[in-house]
């Protein structure tokens, strides 16, 4: 990554959104495929999770502040849950 994306970004953040991505599109293959909010509840829930409880995770970003993924995740998440309830 260059030095000016690297310093906000970090590869553990390109991992998470690539899972989200992936998980949204392997939904399709299911038959019949569940509400694409609903999967992306799931999906983001369980990044927020993720982000909130790996100690390494979180070393590996301490100066990127980790908890601000954790509010990014868990603020998709609510909104994917006004998604679901509509």
């Amino acid at each position: 990554m260059s030095r000016g994306i690297s310093r906000f970004l970090s590869l553990d953040d390109l991992w998470s959104v690539l899972g989200y991505v992936m998980l949204l599109a392997v939904n399709r293959l299911r038959t019949p495929p569940m509400e694409l909010s609903t999967v992306s509840l799931l999906a983001s829930g369980m990044l927020a999770v993720f982000w909130l409880s790996s100690e390494n995770l979180r070393a590996r970003n301490l100066e990127r502040r980790p908890d601000a993924r954790v509010l990014f995740w868990a603020l998709v998440a609510v909104v994917s849950i006004l998604g679901v309830i509509r």
